[in-house]
Order: structure tokens, then sequence, then C-alpha cells
């Protein structure tokens, strides 16, 4: 009479093993990071100078999706305190990387723009509080991409309208083209790591960015932006 009540209790477990492995396999995430290795052609001879040719590629299962670069030592404000809006201390303008889109179609910034295949450089912009934006992020941090053919000095680009207008120009239209920036978090970033928000279907990029001060002291920053997705607003 032992032997049936056995098979009774081991059934089940086999059933909830099973169920476990296939509810791991479901979840598991479909695009992966990887590494580059040097820098794409079209990029400025000054901006290139400035730029680690170590970067990040994110690729799904059909292949790779985009790539990121960044800049060597990415300058930050000395003293910066973050906000409730305002989390990277960064200065608007400024250049952070690059960014290459690999897939023919699909690819959009933040507003579900179409970026066609290409080089971008990657500048930090605040989002303007004119009434225009709400709802869009609850962070004024963005990553603004601009055609890399036109954005050849590396020198940080003042003034809103004129960053604005050149990032139109990878998307073709009237709005800057836009990537959103993540808060960081107090934890230092040991590994770059892209990961999935299935809320909202974004891909994260997540990695620890190399910076220096005004007065050359250096630090790390943990920089997070959206590279895959895009606003349901």
């Amino acid at each position: 009479m032992k032997r049936p009540i056995l098979s009774a209790v081991l059934v089940p477990a086999v059933v909830l093993i099973s169920s476990g492995i296939l509810l791991a396999t479901a979840a598991a995430p479909t695009h992966k990071l990887g590494r580059t290795k040097a820098l794409p052609k079209g990029v400025g001879t000054k901006i290139a100078g400035l730029i680690d040719k170590a970067g990040y590629q994110i690729a799904s299962p059909k292949g790779p999706v985009c790539s990121i670069w960044l800049v060597k030592d990415v300058p930050i404000r000395d003293k910066f305190k973050p906000t409730l809006s305002v989390k990277y201390p960064f200065t608007a303008g400024q250049l952070v990387g690059l960014l290459q889109v690999h897939t023919k179609t699909g690819y959009t910034d933040f507003r579900g723009q179409e970026l066609k295949p290409g080089v971008y450089t990657l500048r930090y912009g605040q989002q303007p509080e004119d009434g225009n934006h709400v709802g869009t992020s609850e962070l004024a941090d963005f990553l603004l991409a601009l055609p890399a053919k036109v954005d050849q000095d590396p020198k940080p680009i003042f003034g809103f309208e004129d960053l604005s207008s050149k990032s139109a120009q990878s998307a073709g239209a009237t709005h800057p083209a836009i990537f959103s920036m993540v808060p960081g978090g107090k934890k230092p970033i040991k590994t770059a790591a892209v990961t999935h928000d299935e809320d909202h279907g974004f891909w994260i990029l997540n990695v620890p960015a190399p910076a220096k001060t005004k007065a050359k002291t250096k630090a790390v920053v943990n920089l997070k932006f959206i590279a895959i997705g895009r606003s349901p607003e």
C-alpha cells in the first residue's frame, strides 16, 4: 500500500519541476549584451579621439540591434546634487557617446521616431519645462541622437534650439531623437548589463561610465538609459 502513495507524491513533484523549467525558459531574456573592439566608420576625427573603442552591442535573436560607445572620461559637474527630475551630473549639450543602429527597419527613439541604420552622436539634454512634454518621462534627463556626419565638434552644443534642431535630423522630423535616461541608483554598477522592463517592454543599458570633474577628480557614474523601447504616450 505504501508504493502507490509514493508514486502519488512523486508525480506532482515532477510536474512542478517541469513547470519551473518551462517558466524559466519563457522568462529568459531575448536580448544580450556584447562588447565591441573598434569604433564605427563615419565618426569625426576630433570626436573619435575622445571615445572609448570598447563599446557595447545589444543583440536580439535575429542579430545586432544597436551599439553604444562612451566618452573615455565623461565630464561631470563639480559638487552636483541630484533633484527630483535631474539625476545626472552632466552639462546640457555635452558629448556622452556614440550610437550605431544596425537594424534596417523598426529601430526607434523613445518617442517612436524611426532611426535609419547609421552612426549618431549621443549628447546629454534636459526636457524643457514648457508644458509640451508632460508625461513623456518622470526625469528631465535625456540623451539626444545627432547624425555623426553633421556633428563633428566634440564641444558642448549650448542652446536647446540648436541642439534640438540638429538632433531632429536623425529622424527626419521636427522633434529631436531622444532616449530616456533612468535613475542610476546608489549601488555601484560593477558589470555592464542590459535589463528588461517587462511592464513597458523596455531594454535598458546599465553601464559604469568612467567620469572626471573639472578639477580632474575621477569618478564613476551609473549610466542607465532605455536603448530599445518607446513611450506609450
